[in-house]
């Protein structure tokens, strides 16, 4: 009996001994797998922070991109330079070309006041104008009627006889933007019945010319001025008219160099 007692009590140590061995592996285990997953989670927990400044740098770019905005200031620089003050010198015309339909296959040897000018019909105070233009370095306006005047020469000027006979002042087609800053005024007509085509009288009546120069010329068939630089005078107290050239229809073709010469003295 004393035998089998000590054999119960060995037998209950060992059993106790493997109760213990079977509680602290689960803790040993644990224990090892918290450490294994810490370290991954410090490797993810780094990760993140390496990762930020990978965002920074993909910011970055926008604001290099920024200063691209400046570039569109520069169409309105542009804008700024090109409003340049208006040339304060400008040659005023008027013509039959512009003022009439003529038929494209018209004769202007056989045409009065007509010119070919290197196969392009003008006019012939057209073509003085244009002349002057370029040698002042300005640019021309030509003084147009609404209604326009018949192709065939003779009775352009019977039309323009009852113009003058009924004090007429026709309808202007074209009109400045701005008259205000013109200084000097190169005026080409032609001489109709010894005075101003009546269009000229209705542009002086929407345009005032008090302090500015106007240089006067004409083209005729034999009467010259008449009493055109007289009467622009009248209509424009203000201005200054000087009497500047008076040149036959026929000769208006070989005058460009007399013309040019005319407007350098007139600068100089």
């Amino acid at each position: 009996m004393k035998k089998i007692a000590i054999m119960m009590a060995a037998l209950l140590l060992l059993t106790a001994c493997g109760t213990q061995n079977t509680v602290e592996t689960p803790d040993t285990v644990s224990a090892a797998d918290s450490f294994g997953e810490e370290v991954p989670a410090s490797t993810s927990a780094e990760t993140p922070a390496a990762e930020e400044p990978a965002v920074e740098e993909t910011e970055a770019p926008e604001e290099t991109v920024e200063p691209e905005a400046v570039p569109e200031e520069a169409p309105e620089t542009a804008e700024v330079s090109e409003a340049a003050p208006q040339n304060p010198v400008l040659v005023v015309y008027f013509s039959r070309v512009g003022n009439t339909d003529f038929p494209a296959d018209v004769d202007a040897v056989s045409s009065a006041s007509l010119v070919n000018d290197n196969g392009e019909l003008k006019g012939n105070a057209q073509l003085l104008a244009e002349w002057m233009a370029d040698e002042a370095g300005c640019e021309t306006w030509e003084i147009t009627t609404t209604e326009k005047y018949p192709v065939d020469y003779d009775e352009t000027t019977d039309a323009a006889k009852v113009e003058q006979n009924d004090n007429a002042r026709p309808e202007l087609s074209a009109h400045l933007d701005s008259f205000d800053g013109i200084e000097t005024i190169y005026l080409v007509y032609p001489n109709w019945w010894g005075d101003l085509p009546m269009a000229l009288y209705a542009f002086f009546d929407e345009y005032d010319c008090a302090g500015k120069t106007i240089y006067v010329s004409v083209t005729h068939g034999g009467s010259g001025f008449s009493g055109g630089i007289s009467t622009i005078a009248e209509l424009e107290p203000g201005a200054q008219v000087i009497e500047g050239l008076s040149i036959r229809d026929s000769s208006v073709p070989d005058s460009e160099d007399e013309v040019r010469q005319w407007v350098r003295d007139t600068n100089g």
